[in-house]
């Protein structure tokens, strides 16, 4: 559960599903990421080289900005999704803290003579999420130079992550605390960004996707994907699906029937095609406050992925969706 502060505050600490997508859509959302971790990359060479093992393009950020990406395996598989920050004298690369180990492991493989150093920092990490979530950015920056904030838009309402080292946790929040209030923002917590981020059909690594996920699978090659940059590790596998244009197996967005009662579907339910065939399983689910329904992520036969296309999840109707937060 995240909770609004350190030592309390006038904010909620468990406000209602349809009040955070509201103030999403309307102002803004943060939600503390416990889940991420940070790995601080260091050294003169710390761009290129990094730029080399990620699939976003890193070679024209400029400091105070941040990317998303990927990083994948020789054959092209995901490692895991990645949040490049890029600071003054380093980057941060923030990852889902269960993929932290692998990743500082494979990053260091390709570590031969380069200017360059990885190290593990604790930090506290927020994500913004709506059309105010921008107005985070300075304030955070202003409350110590040790912290790093930038604009990133993880949902299309607009969006931004801030990284406090812990020994600042406490300056980021006194900082984010009355520019979020007067924004007119809410503090969030994993719930409401379940339910956002399935409405908005963004997918969760560990949940969604995996180590055995090519990044087209996942959906997210317009997303985290470069396709005009020089050579990454995986590349030409990555490229090479892209060209053919087809997988086997899609991650789809679904909305099911209001009329049918009961919890969301839990991760793994059979999903059906009309016929009865199982055309493949639910990966994640929540209640929609827009939809006033739920809905779900699935990996799918690619056949089956189409928007529109009708399929049961269990025994519930449902409909396959570009993105649920339009369906309504």
């Amino acid at each position: 559960m995240v909770t609004s502060s350190l030592s309390g505050s006038s904010f909620s600490p468990e406000p209602s599903l349809s009040s955070q997508i509201e103030h999403a859509r309307r102002a803004a959302l943060l939600v503390r990421a416990t889940d991420l971790a940070v790995i601080v990359v260091t050294g003169g060479d710390r761009i290129s080289w990094l730029n080399g093992l990620v699939t976003c393009n890193l070679a024209n950020v400029t400091p105070g900005h941040a990317v998303y990406g990927l990083a994948v395996q020789l054959k092209g598989r995901i490692v895991c999704d990645v949040t490049v920050l890029v600071a003054e004298d380093r980057a941060l690369v923030v990852v889902p803290a269960s993929a932290r180990e692998e990743l500082t492991q494979a990053f260091d493989h390709y570590l031969v003579m380069e200017d360059v150093e990885l190290a593990h920092l604790p930090f506290a990490i927020w994500q913004a999420h709506g059309p105010r979530a921008r107005d985070l950015v300075a304030p955070a920056r202003a409350a110590s130079p040790a912290i790093a904030a930038a604009e990133i838009d993880f949902t299309g309402l607009g969006g931004a992550i801030v990284l406090a080292p812990e020994s600042e946790e406490a300056a980021a929040w006194h900082a984010l605390e009355p520019t979020l209030k007067s924004a007119g923002g809410l503090v969030g917590d994993d719930a409401g960004w379940e339910a956002l981020r399935l409405e908005h059909a963004v997918p969760r690594f560990g949940k969604d996707f995996d180590a055995t996920t090519y990044p087209q699978e996942a959906t997210l090659e317009r997303r985290a994907v470069s396709f005009d940059k020089g050579c990454y590790l995986g590349q030409e596998v990555v490229c090479m699906l892209e060209m053919r244009g087809r997988v086997k197996r899609k991650l789809a967005p679904l909305v099911l029937a209001n009329h049918d009662p009961g919890d969301p579907p839990a991760k793994g339910t059979a999903v059906f095609d009309t016929t009865g065939k199982q055309v493949g399983e639910v990966t994640s689910s929540a209640p929609s406050p827009t939809l006033q329904t739920h809905i779900a992520f699935a990996m799918l036969k690619a056949a089956s992925a189409a928007a529109d296309t009708l399929v049961k999840v269990g025994s519930r109707d449902a409909r396959v969706v570009d993105k649920p937060a339009r369906a309504g």
